[in-house]
């Protein structure tokens, strides 16, 4: 019998005069992964807020099976100095210049050392018992990382801050060109990218190799490599590859998505696009064209201000602030968003083994349809959740075919606190933007300048990714660091999500590609083959052919 689907409810239905945003999850999530992931992330970001004297929570629900979140105030939160904003910002200012140092000396050494513990346990020789233990540890482990995840949203702040200094001071044409202040940095993403752009190289170099790459689907690739000599020894290095870098898949949160490691079709695929792409779209030379714009900027800052040691001064402290905002940006998604989702899904997949044996549920996978409380009783007490599955996944079958509301509730109203401001406006890209009155115009938030025509591929995953031809533009709900190596061979992009800070509007700038972000409605609008162009510098999507 089919299920009864309740309807998203209206703002009259949401407690609350808060806004509820559809956040990072463009498909259903499961319930396994909102319980563990979300609900850790929610409790790692309050504590973190708390910390450095915000009085928003991160509050989060799943409605449909899709991800909604808002930052509201705690009530009944108190802070010393409540009373006085200014020495609440004061500090929030501190505090923020400092997060750059503490990921780099204090937080980011603890992780990997966590996360080998977390991927080489041996999970299958343990007692049902031992695994209850471990699930709790792998908890712990999971609020550890988002807490910190929590802290350094704080370099946001200085990140601001110093963009609106320049603008105001400096005065460029494009509001926008002060984002390349923080660009031209080695980040994780960018050995990642660098890696396989190695592999690419190699690949060129030898024809059998590049015959395989150039026959062959990705799912065929595979099979075709271990055939023959060559192919052997490139899958030895791709594989230590993958070891290194293969902790991810297409999202943050669903730990039912597989990884690289898993399903190497996804890296495969991009090793193929990589292909057709010549010296000059090299990770290297992006990196030092990044760089040279940063240069080039902070030495025009400096002669404009050079008359003004106080204003200076000030263009020093906060370039100082924000300088490792990217690299913290990019490398706690590696080992947090990614590394420590992936990890996760690991240790899940081996209770699923367990779960899968004892006749709890059908298969291994089936355990991401559990929730929390589910997955203790049933290793603590085993039983039968083969109904509870089913019914979930034809659930979640159903919303998938739904498109959600990207709010629930009432429109997210500005809090006087610089913190709000970075995260819900600047990174998110939740405050509203003005819509566009013309059905072939699609307005968002103006994230890299330029403006350029082309043929549009609406890439919702990665697996989607082998559509993208050099010089298309990709459309996608959006972007984590696992797709940085499609930036290479688009020219444009534009994604639902996002604000200026987001991962997209960063990697955009850092490649040098028009994009727009926070459409909301641009995968909707917008199908493979239209002609479209994308004002990156206005913030506008024209669709010029359907």
């Amino acid at each position: 019998m089919m299920a009864e689907y309740a309807e998203f409810p209206t703002p009259e239905q949401i407690e609350g005069a808060w806004d509820w945003d559809k956040i990072h999850a463009p498909r259903p999530l499961t319930p396994l992964a909102f319980d563990a992931i979300v609900m850790s992330m929610s409790e790692g970001f309050t504590k973190a807020q708390h910390d450095f004297g915000s009085r928003l929570a991160l509050k989060c629900r799943l409605v449909n099976y899709y991800f909604y979140a808002t930052f509201a105030p705690e009530e009944g939160f108190r802070r010393e100095d409540n009373a006085d904003i200014g020495r609440y910002v004061a500090e929030l200012d501190r505090l923020a210049a400092q997060i750059g140092e503490r990921w780099i000396n204090e937080w980011e050494p603890t992780l990997p050392p966590l996360l080998e513990k977390a991927r080489t346990a041996d999970y299958g020789s343990m007692s049902n018992q031992q695994l209850l233990e471990a699930l709790e540890e792998q908890l712990q482990n999971l609020v550890y990382y988002w807490n910190i995840h929590g802290w350094i949203n704080l370099s946001l702040v200085p990140a601001t801050a110093l963009v609106e200094f320049y603008n105001a001071e400096v005065q460029p044409e494009d509001e926008n060109e002060a984002w390349n202040l923080m660009q031209g940095v080695e980040t994780k993403s960018v050995e990642t990218s660098k890696g396989l752009w190695r592999l690419s190289r190699e690949i060129q170099r030898q024809p059998v190799l590049r015959s395989i790459f150039e026959s062959g689907n990705p799912h065929e690739i595979m099979r075709a490599l271990e055939r023959v000599s060559t192919g052997r020894e490139f899958l030895a290095t791709f594989n230590a590859f993958l070891q290194e870098y293969g902790w991810r898949s297409d999202g943050i949160y669903e730990i039912a998505d597989a990884t690289w490691r898993e399903e190497p079709s996804i890296p495969l695929n991009t090793l193929q696009g990589y292909l057709g792409l010549n010296e000059f779209s090299s990770p290297e030379l992006t990196l030092e064209q990044a760089t040279s714009r940063r240069e080039a900027l902070v030495k025009k800052a400096r002669s404009k201000l050079a008359g003004d040691a106080a204003k200076l001064k000030r263009f020093e402290e906060l370039l100082a602030a924000a300088k490792d905002n990217l690299r913290v940006t990019e490398d706690h998604s590696f080992w947090i968003d990614q590394m420590g989702t992936a990890v996760f899904r690991h240790f899940c997949l081996e209770v699923g083994k367990k779960l899968t044996e004892d006749s709890v549920i059908e298969k291994t996978d089936d355990v991401f349809m559990l929730q929390m409380d589910e997955l203790r009783s049933a290793l603590k007490d085993g039983g039968d959740l083969r109904t509870t599955v089913s019914q979930r996944r034809e659930e979640i079958a159903h919303w998938a075919t739904v498109v959600p509301p990207f709010h629930l509730g009432h429109r997210t109203e500005e809090v006087e606190d610089p913190f709000f401001v970075a995260m819900v406006d600047k990174m998110l890209g939740l405050l509203p933007v003005e819509p566009s009155t013309d059905p072939d115009v699609i307005s968002g938030v103006a994230a890299s300048p330029g403006s350029i025509q082309g043929v549009a591929k609406v890439v919702r995953t990665l697996n989607e990714a082998s559509k993208l031809q050099a010089g298309d533009i990709m459309v996608c709900e959006m972007t984590v660091p696992t797709w940085v190596p499609l930036f290479a061979t688009v020219r444009a992009v534009v994604a639902d999500s996002g604000g200026i800070l987001s991962h997209c509007a960063i990697v955009a700038r850092e490649f040098h590609l028009p994009a727009v972000v926070g459409t909301r409605v641009g995968t909707q609008q917008i199908k493979d083959g239209m002609t479209i162009t994308v004002d990156g510098t206005k913030g506008l999507v024209r669709i010029d052919s359907r």
